[in-house]
């Protein structure tokens, strides 16, 4: 029977043509998605804010397939509302069941815990504002941005045809070797066949929006194995304890 195993429901971003192709090279046998969309266009707050107008019937239409968990696969609009509107966004996604549910944002919090790191150099397809937010977000969680470098892309779709090989050389150029860790932001950003590679070239742990929010669905559906050459991230899936950030 398809998902066996667990059963992944997905709220994608109508624009995004990654989250689930680079799903489907890393889930375990037994393992499926199903996703809906929530209608967006551009990159930035205003049309984020838009998009999650979509998220009660996006939730209702995956509670009808029983789902085990529910994600929220969008970067930008799980952090865009801060820390408090993270956990929010979290709380609503369960649409009045006992369904648990991640978000892509507290996910990627919980992987930078979880591979140790402090500093992080953060590379993203977004404009300089929302770069600000993430920063925000990631440092009331604990962790010091020593570097945040933004491809200013202003149409959603286009983030997800940005070559592989582009995002490569982008947060090569980009990284601080002050870092103990290199973030990839965005669901829609194509890192999947490049992060063993970047790890190799940063000598540190790489995280990417959709390995940290298919990490963390797998942990939550119990899954206790390894993932081979998707990065450091995916080799550990035992429990963390997640510090809380003081203030």
């Amino acid at each position: 029977m398809y998902g066996s195993r667990g059963r992944i429901g997905l709220l994608v971003p109508s624009a995004n043509t990654v989250v689930e192709p680079e799903g489907r090279l890393i889930l375990p046998d037994g393992y499926e998605t199903y996703a809906t969309r929530m209608r967006n266009q551009e990159v930035g707050a205003e049309d984020l804010a838009c998009m999650n107008v979509h998220i009660d019937r996006g939730v209702d239409e995956l509670l009808s397939t029983h789902v085990d968990v529910i994600a929220f696969a969008c970067t930008s609009g799980s952090f865009f509302e801060g820390d408090k509107g993270e956990r929010a966004l979290g709380e609503r996604l369960r649409g009045g069941s006992n369904v648990p549910t991640v978000t892509t944002a507290g996910a990627v919090a919980a992987a930078l815990h979880a591979v140790g790191a402090r500093r992080i150099s953060m590379a993203t397809p977004y404009d300089p504002h929302l770069n600000e937010l993430e920063v925000q977000f990631l440092t009331a969680h604990g962790f010091e941005i020593v570097s945040d470098a933004c491809m200013d892309i202003e149409q959603a779709f286009d983030i997800g045809v940005v070559p592989t090989a582009e995002v490569q050389r982008y947060a090569l150029e980009h990284f601080d070797p002050r870092a103990d860790a290199l973030f990839l932001s965005c669901t829609n950003l194509p890192t999947f066949p490049v992060i063993a590679a970047l790890e190799q070239e940063t000598g540190v742990p790489v995280v990417t929006s959709n390995q940290a929010t298919y990490w963390e669905c797998l942990r939550v559906l119990g899954f206790a194995g390894t993932i081979e050459g998707y990065g450091q991230l995916l080799t550990q899936f035992q429990p963390t304890v997640v510090p809380v950030a003081a203030g």
